[in-house]
């Protein structure tokens, strides 16, 4: 793995739920944060939050507290598709060592869920803060060989995840068949979704003539000669489908980020920096 000292920037417009101190605009009041205003001391019967000079200024006498909306720290999850048609996943391993980084610096939890055909323990990280376990856990997925023969585990996802609501940085291909994403997504629906849509070699047609294709079922590439009818059909096919996921998004999820060729943190970044 290389680029060790790349970080993911991320940004979140929903108010944490969560107790832990960190970064996040929080729902709950506490010590400290953002100001939310004042207001009378019978509401919040905490003498050390008093606002002496807004008191005094007070028209009706009363004595004034201010109140404070905590910052809270959030769980980052990278979800990773780790079926046969993904391919080599070096440079997602990359992006799951940056994104481990940047969460355990801005305080919060890193977790890392693979999935084929189920949820992969063996490549998985619970939402953790050690800095050890979670960059190990993007070294392993930099050693994995892809072998599920689908991506059906994607719909398993919900009930390896936190109560509480999480950033979900989604990657995959996104092959498996369109009522299994939507229920995917839907199951999600609790999470904030950031779809990263990875297109790779064979998924770009060239035009009528000698194409290498990838195999979405085996992995493998293969040569075929493509005529210029088939040609138009299959374009037509993969504009219809990069429309239907939009759809699928548009209603599930973020905006997702289309990737074609190897992942470019700083573009990932940028992406999930809008929120």
């Amino acid at each position: 793995m290389t680029e060790d000292g790349a970080y993911l920037d991320y940004h979140v417009r929903w108010r944490a739920g969560g107790r832990r101190p960190g970064k996040h605009a929080a729902r709950a009041s506490g010590q400290g944060g953002d100001f939310r205003g004042c207001v009378p001391f019978w509401q919040l019967p905490d003498a050390t939050r008093i606002d002496v000079r807004r008191s005094i200024m007070d028209p009706a006498g009363g004595l004034l507290v201010r109140q404070m909306r905590q910052r809270s720290a959030i769980d980052v999850v990278l979800a990773v598709d780790v079926s046969r048609s993904m391919g080599r996943l070096g440079d997602v391993a990359l992006l799951a060592a940056a994104a481990a980084r940047a969460a355990l610096k801005a305080g919060d939890r890193f977790g890392l869920l693979a999935f084929d055909e189920c949820v992969r323990s063996d490549l998985s990280l619970p939402p953790s803060r050690l800095r050890g376990a979670c960059l190990e856990a993007a070294q392993a997925l930099a050693r994995c060989a892809p072998s599920g023969r689908s991506a059906e585990g994607v719909l398993a996802l919900p009930a390896s995840l936190p109560a509480t609501r999480c950033l979900i940085v989604l990657v995959s291909d996104f092959l498996a068949p369109a009522p299994v994403l939507q229920a995917a997504l839907q199951g999600l629906a609790t999470h904030d979704v950031a779809p990263v849509v990875l297109h790779r070699v064979g998924f770009a047609w060239p035009g009528a003539g000698l194409a290498r294709v990838r195999d979405a079922e085996t992995g493998g590439i293969r040569l075929v000669w493509l005529r210029a009818g088939a040609w138009r059909r299959a374009r037509a096919a993969e504009e219809e489908r990069r429309a239907a996921l939009g759809r699928l998004f548009a209603e599930h999820a973020r905006p997702p980020l289309h990737v074609t060729g190897p992942i470019d943190i700083a573009t990932v970044s940028r992406h999930l920096a809008q929120g």
